[in-house]
């Protein structure tokens, strides 16, 4: 099968990731992660960040003036009951996908939507140290 060039642009602009090592014993869903997961939401990164405040600046919450407990609290907040704001996220992440990996996180969705949003939070952690 030939790579369309849609899929072949997405994958030459995803950053390279020395410390995603895929070895042997490495699961289908942890390469998933590591090769495909982790480039688009280091290529995605600002956006992301930017999605995200968007959605708490209509919700008049100021990060800037808070802790970083209380970030992460209202971080942990909105990812459990701000069904739009997950799904925009997502979106920002499965629009990056090639054809290919659309197929797999079709079959996988649950398991893989749980990765990303568990790496999603801690990249928004990061951010507010």
């Amino acid at each position: 099968m030939s790579v369309n060039p849609r899929d072949k642009h997405l994958i030459n602009q995803r950053p390279e990731i020395s410390s995603a090592k895929i070895v042997e014993a490495t699961s289908s869903f942890e390469a998933f992660q590591n090769q495909v997961i982790r480039p688009i939401l280091k290529f995605q990164n600002e956006l992301l960040i930017e999605v995200f405040l968007s959605r708490n600046k209509t919700k008049n919450q100021d990060l800037s003036a808070l802790s970083f407990t209380e970030k992460q609290e209202i971080i942990k907040a909105q990812f459990k009951t701000n069904t739009t704001l997950k799904q925009m996220l997502l979106g920002c992440v499965i629009g990056l996908l090639t054809t290919e990996e659309f197929n797999y996180y079709n079959a996988n969705t649950s398991n893989i939507n749980k990765r990303i949003f568990s790496m999603l939070k801690e990249r928004l952690f990061d951010q507010w140290k």
